[in-house]
């Protein structure tokens, strides 16, 4: 595994913040913190002990830039070493680790023009994660090691450029693959035992070449969370993008909605630890068991 150990937070813009607000608190079941990134207003979105996961900046809707945790400033200047041997221009910017609540922060970019954050010593605030609906959030393995937000997938034009990146480069592993027409391929990566932090698919036929976001998933502890949230999703008639279902690679139960600023959210729990000792990649025909099915509601 390389030295990347988990995806720390996201970055998004978006157009509408008080709209986001009453979707990540009510929905969701985050905390919301009003602040401003150089004078632009910005909420950070908290869900554990981290001050946030999400930082939602005023913009287009749009992810903005990922994330990427490492243990400690040995890891981070192994990336710096890594980067460097595969000629990948990359910054060290002391005033906008501070700006993220980090103690050092390194930035590229990767082949498919996303902004990439390696940083360390994210904030965790004295007082502690209590969410407004009750939800627990899973972000760390029962025996404590850090998973991360969740995931985020990408889709882009060249997704095995930037798939080579990962691997090669960033040292990310292939969990497995979902298959589930002929000739599109979605490919699954992980950086510690959350069975994906990243997954790539190709641009939809027809779509635009730019890369995009198609949605980020964040993991409750339990199953009635899951529930109560698809409750409000029906009263407060949020559009979903998929019904209630069980993923065929990482065991999800999960449904999918729009959030507001277009692009999806997976809410779920249930989510399968990797074990890289044991560890076989497959390819899958389907995206899920049963469920998920295509929802306009």
């Amino acid at each position: 595994m390389g030295n990347v150990h988990a995806l720390g937070y996201l970055g998004l813009g978006v157009r509408d913040l008080g709209a986001w607000e009453h979707y990540a608190t009510d929905i969701l079941g985050m905390q919301a913190e009003h602040t401003d990134s150089d004078g632009t207003p910005t909420l950070l979105l908290r869900m554990d002990e981290r001050r946030y996961r999400l930082a939602l900046t005023a913009g287009e809707d749009e992810l903005t830039y990922v994330g990427w945790e490492v243990a400690g400033p040995d890891e981070l200047d192994a990336v710096v070493r890594t980067l460097d041997a595969a000629g990948v221009a990359h910054k060290e910017d002391a005033a906008l680790a501070e700006l993220r609540g980090v103690r050092r922060l390194v930035s590229c970019t990767d082949p498919a023009g996303v902004t990439l954050e390696f940083h360390y010593g994210a904030t965790a605030p004295k007082l502690p994660f209590v969410s407004p609906t009750g939800a627990t959030f899973v972000t760390t393995t029962p025996d404590g090691r850090d998973l991360g937000l969740g995931h985020v997938v990408v889709t882009c034009a060249d997704p095995d450029t930037a798939i080579a990146f990962y691997r090669d480069v960033l040292g990310f592993k292939i969990s497995d693959y979902i298959v589930p027409i002929p000739g599109l391929v979605l490919t699954f990566l992980h950086v510690n035992p959350r069975h994906h932090s990243l997954a790539v698919a190709p641009n939809r036929p027809g779509a635009d070449t730019k890369t995009e976001i198609n949605h980020f998933m964040i993991e409750v502890a339990d199953v009635d969370t899951v529930g109560r949230a698809l409750d409000k999703v029906h009263a407060q008639k949020i559009q979903k993008l998929a019904t209630l279902g069980r993923h065929t690679n990482d065991k999800m139960l999960s449904f999918y909605m729009h959030s507001p600023s277009g692009f999806g959210v997976e809410y779920g729990t249930q989510g399968l630890l990797i074990d890289d000792d044991n560890w076989s990649v497959v390819t899958y025909d389907a995206a899920a068991y049963w469920g998920h099915e295509f929802d306009q509601d």
